[in-house]
Order: C-alpha cells, then structure tokens, then sequence
C-alpha cells in the first residue's frame, strides 16, 4: 500500500507546486514538474502525465485571463506547431527512457540559464517568427512534453505585458498539448494506468493553479522568474546525471 501512496504524495506535492508557479506566470508548470516528475516515473510517463494535467490546470487558468488572450498570436504559434508536433511523435517513440530523460534535462537546463541571464533575441518579431518559434515548440510538446522554451523566448522579446504574457501563452499551450496528446493517444502511446495517475492529480494542479492566480498581482515577477529558473536548473542538471550514470 505504502509503496503506492508515497510516490503519488511526492507527484501530488510535484504537481501542486509546479501549478501554483505556473498561475502566477502562465508557464513553468512543465519546466519544474517535468524533471522532478522523473523522479518517480519514466519519461514516457512523465510526458502524457503532464500533458493531461497541463490541459486541466491551463484551462481553469485561461478561462479567468481570457479577456487578455491575444488571439492572432495565438493562431499563428498553434498553426506553426501542427508542423513540429509529428516530428516530435516520432522521436517520442523512438527514444529510449534513458536518452529521452537525457534530452528533457539537457532542455529545461539550457532553458533555465537563457532565462537566468536574461538574453533575449533581437528583431524578431511577426507572423512568420510566431509560425517558427511555434514548429519548434510543438516539436518540444510530443517528444518531451515541453511546450515552453521557444515561445517563452519569443513572446519575453516582445516585451508584453505580464497580463498579456500570462493568458496568451496558456491558451496556446492548451492548442499545444490537445494536439500532441491526441496524436500520441492516436499512435498507441497512452496507457490507462498513466491516464488514471494524472485524473487523480488534476484536483492537487487546479488548486495550485489558483493559489497562484491570488498571488498573481503580489509577485515581482523578474525576481520570481530568477528564482523558478534556478530551481529548474537544479532539477535539469540532476536529471542529466542520473540519465548519463544509468547508461555507463
């Protein structure tokens, strides 16, 4: 009984934690969740869990910042996405658990330090650069369950505000992940027990979810975002060892 109970109470507190951060960002759920969820499960779990509970936990989260939504964005980062997202598909299924947990490491990690530093990218902006940083972040979406780091990059280029940043990039994770997870479900790569591990988690990531929406207008957010980062780059670096010493 015990051997089942302790880990959903570790994801369970994984996954409130990681909601609550992304409720007062609008992102982050997959960045923190994701390498401390490695923990307990194998990456090939770890992905579905945190697309199904992403889905659940944006959607509460969206519904409250809609009127912020800025839609055209949206539109062409989903339309960019459906191009990557089969590509990622294909290396989900190809990628053994210990490369897979290597590549989610490596991500989050390199992610984690472009944030810390505060680099941004120069002149980019428009249709066709939402379009790409979309493809990239739907390739990211199916094949680690990260959606994140590309379009985080983009839009922080934009220097929207925190609003804006906030609704827009939850509503198209959502676009996002509904697209990857069905492709996935489509190729046989979801399991029941998978599926009932992350409803049982949705209740613990909504309530996270909304803790972190009252806390919201009482962040600094650079301070925040320095903070989540060096977090995530705790967990990445960890996830990268563990995956290069099981593979020696």
């Amino acid at each position: 009984m015990f051997e089942n109970l302790l880990p959903w109470l570790g994801s369970a507190f994984i996954v409130a934690l990681a909601a609550s951060l992304q409720g007062i960002t609008g992102f982050g759920f997959a960045l923190v969740s994701m390498p401390l969820l490695l923990l307990i499960y194998d990456p090939h779990h770890v992905v579905i869990i945190n697309a199904i509970i992403s889905i659940a936990s944006l959607s509460s989260l969206t519904f409250k910042v809609r009127q912020q939504v800025l839609v055209p964005v949206v539109k062409n980062l989903f339309l960019g996405s459906i191009l990557g997202i089969p590509l990622g598909a294909y290396v989900f299924f190809s990628s053994d658990v210990h490369l897979l947990k290597l590549i989610i490491g490596l991500v989050t990690g390199i992610f984690s330090l472009i944030l810390i530093s505060g680099a941004t990218a120069k002149n980019v902006a428009g249709r066709i650069w939402e379009a790409t940083a979309g493809s990239i972040s739907g390739f990211l979406t199916s094949s680690v369950g990260m959606p994140g780091p590309p379009v985080i990059l983009f839009l922080s280029n934009q220097k929207l505000p925190k609003e804006h940043f906030r609704a827009t990039t939850a509503a198209y994770f959502i676009l996002a992940y509904l697209c990857s997870l069905s492709l996935l479900i489509y190729l046989g790569g979801v399991d029941q027990n998978t599926v009932f591990t992350a409803l049982s988690l949705i209740p613990l990531a909504i309530l996270g979810g909304h803790l972190g929406y009252l806390i919201f207008p009482k962040v600094s957010q650079p301070k925040f975002q320095q903070g989540v980062s060096l977090l995530v780059f705790s967990t990445s670096v960890y996830a990268v060892i563990t995956s290069l010493m099981s593979q020696s």
